[in-house]
């Protein structure tokens, strides 16, 4: 979903990074709005499962015994109910939306300070303050993906120094 910031590449406009951050938070917006349908869905069949049970099976057991043997099996139907519904709601939901999150976390701007918490180094490598220059240029500040991508690029660099 996000971007892949090269160092020795040409850094994304301000257009496409506003626009990438921007949908994310739609579909996060859309997300947290399935996760209430889906809450409220799992609590009206939680609801009617037990009214049924109340209304239905324990009046049957006092009258009919058989019964009773068959409402030792409701527990672990009710047991499946929410099985199936945690993995719908893992599946669909919540990873998603953690991947929204990270998304939104990666696109948003980091100060102009925080480069010196990323490189020991008093003067930056050459490849960094090119790029730095050029984010400059299109006059805005670092997002978080890319102070990641400096950060990488910087320990491999220099491992190999």
């Amino acid at each position: 979903m996000s971007f892949s910031f090269e160092i020795t590449g040409t850094p994304p406009a301000l257009a496409d990074i506003a626009a990438k951050r921007e949908q994310a938070v739609i579909e996060r917006a859309v997300f947290r709005k399935k996760n209430i349908r889906f809450m409220i869905g799992m609590a009206t069949v939680t609801s009617i499962w037990v009214a049924f049970l109340i209304i239905f099976i324990i009046p049957l057991m006092t009258d009919q015994p058989e019964v009773g043997i068959i409402t030792y099996y409701f527990p672990y139907l009710t047991f499946v109910i929410f099985i199936v519904g945690n993995n719908l709601h893992i599946k669909r939901i919540e990873k998603p939306s953690k991947l929204l999150d990270a998304t939104i976390s990666e696109l948003s701007e980091v100060e102009a300070d925080e480069i010196s918490n990323v490189i020991d180094d008093k003067e930056h490598p050459a490849e960094i303050a090119s790029y730095l220059e050029r984010v400059a240029a299109q006059g805005r500040s670092l997002v978080r993906a890319e102070m990641d991508a400096i950060q990488k690029w910087y320990d491999e660099h220099k491992l190999e120094n």
